[in-house]
């Protein structure tokens, strides 16, 4: 997969040519769960997240998050959109060059604090407002840029095994739960196989050594027309490794305080454009899109945050349907998001707007 250079990133000239001009992004076909599915994975997440309350007692009956419990930095951050990047890119919250005030949550995966050693996905989510007042949220993972389900109702019967297993025997009790017959009965046996195959890849055999060397991918999303995905990657002058104890258990946080006490986190912002559905399919999360990435930004984090800082990002909710509008699975992340932050009494957009009101 192509790194478009900052040259290339200036001229249409560089995208694909299927994705130029004012073809760029355009020519998918977008198939939502129905609204019926939606509402049954609403009532699940719903069930999970109880179930997660019920079956961990520190939480001491709180309602936690479906997913990505363990926070590992919660930070204020500039995201910078500069001027010049290409017309086909330059929609929705990537419009207006600027500097943004934006609140950044690393996290592991699980819906449990386990140890950082766990076998694990790991994530970042980016909130922030345009200049129109737009609440947008970036919400990626480090899975290669693909999910290991399909569609929304595969990720949730995988979720209901994590909320039931992770609880006493984290991501490798999931994964023998994934061979069972009560997977491949609902999945069927080869895409039972598959699911466990990525998420075993991704977890189990992928050793994270930092999260600031990691690489993030989002779902697709549409915005002024144009299907996409946003990804976030290191900036080439991050130092490789781990400035923590690889074996304690919060070696990941401990890393990112010590990266920050010596200069700030860098990440770059990408946008991929769709092409066509066998490039970049709309509709099947499980592939991972064969599209150059054009640089439409800059992430970065200044300095340690404060534990006030830390608690109310904690405390705020990110849906990948914030800012954007959703296409194929995305429809259904954006209402399970929803419930799950209000199971949980999340903080709602009116309760954090004054914290991004600060120039960057």
């Amino acid at each position: 997969m192509t790194i478009l250079t900052d040259d290339a990133v200036r001229s249409n000239e560089s995208l694909p040519e299927k994705s130029q001009g004012s073809e760029a992004g355009l020519g998918w076909v977008d198939h939502p769960d129905s609204p019926e599915a939606r509402a049954g994975l609403v009532a699940r997440v719903g069930e999970q997240q109880a179930k997660l309350a019920a079956g961990n007692p520190d939480l001491h009956g709180v309602v936690p998050r479906g997913q990505h419990q363990k926070q590992l930095l919660g930070a204020f951050a500039t995201l910078t959109i500069p001027e010049g990047i290409p017309a086909a890119v330059r929609v929705g919250p990537f419009s207006d060059p600027g500097r943004f005030r934006s609140a950044c949550r690393i996290s592991n995966g699980q819906p449990c604090p386990h140890r950082d050693q766990a076998p694990d996905v790991r994530g970042i989510a980016i909130k922030f407002f345009t200049k129109d007042g737009v609440e947008t949220d970036l919400v990626m993972t480090n899975e290669g840029g693909r999910s290991h389900a399909r569609d929304a109702i595969q990720f949730m019967e995988v979720a209901d095994i994590l909320a039931t297993s992770q609880v006493q025997g984290g991501a490798i009790e999931a994964l023998r739960e994934l061979t069972a017959d009560v997977m491949t009965g609902k999945l069927g046996p080869a895409e039972a196989a598959r699911v466990a195959f990525i998420l075993g890849k991704e977890t189990v055999l992928r050793k994270v050594a930092s999260m600031a060397t990691e690489h993030y991918w989002g779902s697709v999303v549409e915005a002024e027309g144009r299907a996409l995905k946003y990804s976030l990657h290191p900036h080439p002058l991050t130092p490789p490794g781990t400035d923590g104890d690889p074996k304690d258990a919060e070696y990941l946080r401990t890393d990112l305080a010590r990266r920050l006490q010596k200069e700030p986190l860098r990440f770059n912002l990408s946008v991929q454009l769709f092409i066509d559905e066998r490039a970049t399919p709309v509709n099947d999360a499980s592939i991972a899109w064969e599209a150059p990435l054009v640089q439409v930004g800059e992430l970065a984090i200044e300095s340690l945050p404060s534990e006030a800082d830390e608690d109310v990002i904690d405390h705020m909710a990110f849906n990948p349907g914030n800012g954007f509008a959703p296409l194929g699975m995305t429809h259904a992340r954006k209402d399970v998001y929803a419930a799950s932050a209000k199971n949980r009494g999340a903080l709602t957009t009116a309760e954090i707007r004054g914290y991004f009101s600060d120039p960057a």
